[in-house]
Formats: structure tokens, sequence, C-alpha cells
């Protein structure tokens, strides 16, 4: 399905993190900037109205003003390419759920005229459109609106996310879809073992097997909960983790998708975990704990470049860090955001 392109070995790696939700910042924006990063995907919505969605939109236009030294948002790979070659990090909207579209379709492409390119079917529970890797009872893509969807998103040219779906979900959605689809964030359930603390978020070999023959890209995140051996995890043992997948599935389908996140306090978790539809949320929530825990190695974006030290010195060649560290997350935003509307 996808023609992989040599990229030039002489020009560094765009490093491109395809999931963090931190508070923005100016404090932020430099943080990506001292460890080098291109690109994030950041997050705009997860249980917002399209209303809410908006100004939160809004607010990121201020963001974009005020720091235009720092970051630029993007809409097409080429944008990318131009502003991290310019030493800022080029930013892609997307939303964790289809919440913001209050199951109007027309709200699809309304969303990608404001810069959105990347959607989420689900965030963990069941919607109109699919199942979330919450449920017990996994129905998958549903028969109407689930297909009605992936088709528009398709149509208009966004990255379909399956990182918090059921399996079926997944499996249906990789299937159907008339261009590749993304994990953006979520380890390998095969590496990582079912008994993590967030064992129903790492993706089955089933999944990654259907998404990269498909062309897809699984973005591999440090997020201890998703991790072997949580925070103890050493950076060798995520580089190891990198390793195995690119062994398993093809250096051309696997990326980097930190799901990083820091400035936020316990009511913004709460939000992420239940929204507006419970009082308690499902999975417990710690309000004795940190509010965010992340491995000692990677404790801001600052890190990348000692992650690509390990990396190299683990065997990774030029072409194969170009690939993992931002390439093939690049190559796969191009096949999506720059093809032509029908």
């Amino acid at each position: 399905m996808n023609t992989i392109v040599e990229s030039d070995s002489s020009a560094p790696a765009i490093i491109v993190d395809c999931l963090e939700y931190s508070k923005p910042s100016r404090e932020r924006f430099l943080e990506w900037q001292r460890g080098r990063v291109g690109c994030v995907h950041v997050t705009l919505a997860v249980w917002e109205t399209a209303r809410e969605t908006l100004s939160v939109i809004g607010q990121w236009n201020d963001l974009f003003a005020e720091n235009a030294d720092l970051v630029a948002l993007a809409r097409t790979s080429a944008e990318i390419r131009t502003i991290a070659a310019s030493g800022r990090t080029a930013v892609v909207f997307g939303f964790q759920n289809t919440a913001p579209l209050e199951d109007d379709i027309r709200l699809v492409q309304v969303f990608h005229d404001l810069g959105v390119r990347i959607v989420q079917l689900t965030y963990n529970t069941q919607n109109s459109i699919a199942a979330g890797c919450w449920e017990d009872a996994d129905s998958g893509l549903s028969t109407h609106v689930g297909r009605q969807f992936v088709d528009e998103l398709n149509r208009v040219g966004m990255l379909i996310d399956l990182s918090h779906c059921s399996e079926r979900t997944c499996l249906d959605t990789i299937a159907l879809s008339s261009a590749p689809v993304a994990v953006t964030h979520a380890n390998p359930l095969e590496f990582v073992g079912s008994d993590v603390e967030l064992g129903r978020r790492p993706k089955s070999t089933a999944v990654l097997e259907a998404l990269t023959e498909r062309g897809g890209v699984v973005g591999l995140s440090p997020y201890v909960r998703m991790l072997k051996h949580g925070i103890r995890t050493t950076e060798q043992e995520f580089v190891d983790m990198i390793s195995w997948t690119v062994d398993k599935f093809g250096v051309e389908h696997v990326a980097l998708g930190t799901d990083f996140y820091t400035g936020y306090g316990i009511e913004a978790v709460k939000w992420w975990r239940m929204g507006r539809w419970a009082r308690e949320s499902p999975v417990p929530i710690d309000e004795q704990a940190p509010v965010v825990q992340w491995p000692a190695w990677f404790s801001s974006p600052e890190a990348f470049p000692s992650l690509v030290s390990t990396m190299e010195k683990s065997g990774f060649s030029a072409t194969e860090l170009d690939r993992v560290l931002g390439g093939n997350w690049i190559r796969l935003f191009g096949e999506i955001f720059d093809r032509p509307q029908q």
C-alpha cells in the first residue's frame, strides 16, 4: 500500500512525538526546543463539546501568536518539514475522542478546516461510533455511525487513531478504512504483558499485524502504566521494546508517541477518566499519589537526545533512526494530510 522513500541521510532526523497532552505554555515549548523535537501531535479535546473545543483552538491560536519563535501550526507534511527546519516545533492538532464532533458528520470538515488532522474514534468507552478498550462487551465499529465517520475521516484527510479503542474496533476500522490508520500511543501487548497497570491499553499482535500490513504506524510510549516494569523501566529496556517491535513489525511501521503530560492537577485527571458521564472513575484514582509519574530518564521531552543516543548505542542505523524518530510519521502524515479531498 505504501512506497517507502529513503530519507536524506545527510539531514538530521526530525523527532516527531505523536501524542502529548501537557498544559501548553512557553515553558513546555522551550522543553520541545531543548529536546530537539520537530513536531508534536497535541490533544485539543477528550470529552469537550464542539463549542468548548472551538475555545481550545482559540487559545492555541493565541499561543501561536505569542510564541511564534518556538511553535507553529502544521496542516501538511511539507509544513512540518518547513517549521522543523526553522528550529521551531510544528504542532499538529488532534482529538482523543469523537466527542467534539457531536455525531454531526459535517463537523468533520469544519474541524479539518480549522486544522485538526488526527482523530481517535473513542476514548476508552463506548460511543455511537465504536467501542473503547474499557468495555467488557466489545461491539467494535458501529454498523452505521462508525462506518460513515470512518469514510468521512478518510475523505477529508484526517488520520484515524485507535490508541484507546477496543480490539474489535481496531480490526474493524483497519479493514474498512481506505487509508492507513495509526496507533499513536500504545505498546505491544506481546512485549509488555497483560499484567501492566493499564492492561487493556496495549495492542495485540493481531491488531499490530493488521495495522502494519495496511501501511499504518504504531507510536511507542514510556508511560509507566504501559511499561513491562512500570516506573522501574530503564531507558535501555524501553529501547529494547523499540528494537523488538521493529524486528516484529518492520522498521517502517514503528515510531514514538510518548503520551507525555504535565502541568495539570487532579481535576484534569478526573475529567479524562470520567468526563461528565460519571461521579466516580471506573479506573481508581489515588488522589494522594503524584498526578503524573514518568521514568527518571524521561521527565520531559528534553530527554529525547539521551534516548536517541541509547538507540544509536543499541545498533540503530542512521536510516533506522530517521524512520523511528519521525520519518515514519511524516510519511504517513503525507499520505493522509496531503491527499486531495474527494
